[in-house]
């Protein structure tokens, strides 16, 4: 696995193991946490690869401090409402979702600047350039439409900490084998976190502490997985609208773990013949 901080220009590559004995928690939207061990590059310090602060549970999940970005007039009324509104639009908001509404979080405790504003998956020009992985030697390149935003919206901060069991999984994009690269995954905006709700639903917090009704959370049972060797693969994370190019999740209760699962359905089709509820956009205004 990959890391890096927010703003992080350097990766550090770490080998992470875990194992079945070491299972800690099972969510509700099947996902499984577990202890684990890691190692890193020797004379490597971690600590500045680190994204940031969490705190454990009673129930044995954690919550991590993220940050949501405004303009100072708007943190009083924020605060004194004690919730935060949801909104419909998909990641690079660009076009509203219809069965889906966000409140959105980012790991950067700042936005200092138009980089900053890239991250976030927004950009004072409107657009954040893309460029696709293969063996072809010439790759193509995608200028993406997205919200278009300033850094003086974005001048007050909020710091909230968020149950990890609530955060919507990120999409993902596949880079394909190119010699001697393995290939990989990546997590579409790494530094974005959102809480996927009803439509229209809001998210409560007391004292900073996000405690949403479980009602408003709304759960999908795939993410979108985008081939990045092609231009509509790039693109399709940020735009959510495709039911081409997804990643099923797999729900495991709690009388089953990810390990007992691959044992028995190792090398077999999981994919062929879901069905599941795909977000839908709302039609063009």
């Amino acid at each position: 696995m990959d890391v890096a901080a927010p703003r992080g220009q350097t990766a550090v590559r770490l080998e992470v193991t875990f194992q079945s004995d070491g299972h800690v928690h099972s969510y509700e939207d099947g996902a499984q946490l577990y202890r684990c061990t890691y190692t890193g590059p020797a004379s490597t310090r971690l600590a500045p690869h680190i994204s940031g602060r969490c705190a454990r549970l009673p129930d044995g999940d954690f919550t991590i401090e993220v940050f949501h970005h405004t303009t100072e007039p708007t943190v009083d009324k924020i605060l004194a409402s004690g919730e935060l509104w949801s909104g419909p639009y998909n990641l690079a908001g660009t076009a509203k979702l219809d069965n889906v509404s966000h409140t959105y979080f980012t790991t950067l405790p700042k936005i200092i600047d138009e980089d900053d504003l890239r991250r976030i998956a927004m950009s004072s020009g409107g657009q954040i350039a893309f460029q696709t992985t293969s063996d072809r030697s010439h790759e193509e390149a995608l200028d993406l439409p997205v919200y278009r935003s300033f850094t003086a919206d974005r001048t007050a901060t909020l710091a909230f900490h968020v149950p990890c069991g609530i955060a919507a999984p990120a999409h993902l994009l596949f880079h394909p084998y190119v010699d001697p690269n393995p290939a990989y995954y990546e997590v579409v905006g790494s530094e974005i976190v959102r809480v996927a709700m009803s439509p229209g639903a809001t998210l409560r917090f007391v004292d900073m502490s996000i405690s949403p009704l479980q009602s408003a959370l709304k759960r999908f049972d795939y993410v979108v997985e985008g081939n990045a060797s092609t231009v509509a693969g790039l693109e399709a994370p940020m735009r959510e609208d495709t039911t081409s190019q997804v990643a099923h999740l797999e729900k495991l209760d709690q009388g089953l773990d990810l390990f007992e699962f691959w044992r028995k359905n190792q090398n077999s089709d999981q994919h062929s013949g879901r069905s599941f509820e795909a977000r839908q956009m709302q039609p063009p205004a």
